[in-house]
């Protein structure tokens, strides 16, 4: 961690130093060229040579290693031909970054280089001369290359290479925005399907996880439950909202109040939103409920009326409908808004129980509050109700 940086908090860093590593068919791994010159020192290179120049099971595919201070990212290349002497060519183009940094955005560009090496190579035995038999060594000249991309990138974010005839244009990819922080009282929930996770797609914290997210659990319960620190936790839920495979909701309880929001008039008229929402909210598989119930719901939720009492008046059970999935559905389409409740203490000091009274500011909801001080909700309303120096705003 670098200050309040760590990977993950979805800031993106200058490239640090590019480098071109390959395998010496008698010195084994080494850097070929880097920028800017010892960077990478030989002692710290030797202990990471296993992953950047990998078994030949994992080449042509992007791999991050983030160790020992550098986060590196790179794109094993195996070129298999009986002309040299160990029957195959192995190198890694790299690009090194500060630990807490994205690096997906150069990735791209580091795929196009590695390829451009490999067109190089079979068209003038770049890679290979002066290091597997009696050519001319060419560090020189893959040396100005590494230079003109390391300086190009991090000033404009693009560059041309030129090689002979052969030319290529790089630039960095356009990242998306980046999502919000991720707090410990906030619950997500999968988008996509969880069978359709698989472990090598994603880092072990994050499939670690993956199993506790059910749609109903916060991050601090998620953290207490897979025993992962709840910062990694957050960054990692924070990763899957940007690849957008979890969507973020809030606690649900049937004391909560929510109220309808103008997309509700998207539910009327769009057919395929309609199907989509009612097999979503079906209590029991392939039990469709009716939609004019499920509308008439949904219609119902406004300021002062909480779940519970829409429970009572339309018995939602009859009707085949999941309130619980209803309600998180609509909160991750737009179409319902959680009216939060705010405790505000207005009487002297800090209150009988300073632990707790400190929240009651107006600037922290029920749920943060149940979520810090370990109080269930209704433990917290109790207290509040018992207080008369404790109002509530509802927004």
């Amino acid at each position: 961690m670098t200050g309040t940086k760590y990977e993950g908090c979805g800031e993106i860093g200058s490239i640090r130093a590019i480098f071109l590593a390959q395998f010496h068919p008698d010195q084994g791994p080494l850097i070929r060229c880097q920028w800017p010159n010892d960077f990478l020192s030989k002692e710290k290179f030797d202990s990471l040579s296993r992953f950047i120049i990998p078994k030949n099971e994992i080449q042509a595919q992007t791999i991050t290693v983030n160790c020992l201070g550098y986060k590196i990212s790179g794109y094993p290349t195996y070129l298999h031909d009986k002309k040299y002497r160990r029957n195959y060519l192995l190198f890694n183009l790299c690009v090194v970054c500060y630990p807490w940094s994205r690096t997906v955005q150069f990735e791209p560009f580091v795929r196009k280089l590695s390829q451009f090496f490999v067109n190089l190579e079979k068209e003038s035995l770049l890679l290979s001369s002066g290091i597997e038999g009696e050519g001319k060594e060419r560090g020189e000249l893959i040396q100005d290359m590494l230079v003109q991309v390391y300086q190009d990138m991090n000033t404009e974010g693009k560059s041309v290479v030129v090689c002979g005839q052969n030319s290529l244009q790089l630039s960095v990819i356009s990242m998306g925005s980046d999502p919000p922080p991720v707090w410990d009282y906030q619950v997500p929930v999968l988008t996509v399907l969880s069978n359709k996770f698989h472990p090598d797609q994603w880092d072990l914290t994050t499939t670690q996880i993956i199993p506790y997210l059910d749609g109903f659990n916060h991050i601090a319960r998620i953290s207490a439950l897979a025993d992962v620190e709840s910062t990694l936790v957050r960054a990692c839920v924070q990763n899957l909202v940007y690849h957008r495979v979890v969507g973020l909701t809030t606690i649900f309880q049937y004391n909560n109040v929510y109220t309808v929001t103008p997309d509700l008039a998207v539910i009327r008229t769009d057919r395929e939103l309609q199907q989509d929402m009612l097999k979503h909210v079906a209590r029991k598989e392939g039990v469709v409920p009716n939609f004019r119930d499920v509308y008439t719901f949904i219609s119902s939720f406004t300021y002062g009326t909480t779940v519970r009492d829409l429970c009572q008046r339309l018995c939602p059970a009859r009707a085949g409908l999941d309130e619980r999935r209803l309600v998180q559905y609509l909160v991750l389409k737009g179409v319902l808004r959680r009216v939060h409740k705010y405790p505000v203490w207005t009487g002297e000091g800090v209150g009988p129980d300073p632990r707790l009274y400190q929240w009651f500011t107006s600037q922290h909801h029920a749920d943060q509050i149940c979520v810090a001080t370990g109080l269930s909700g209704s433990q917290l309303d109790k207290r509040i109700e018992e207080d008369s120096g404790v109002l509530v705003i509802w927004k």
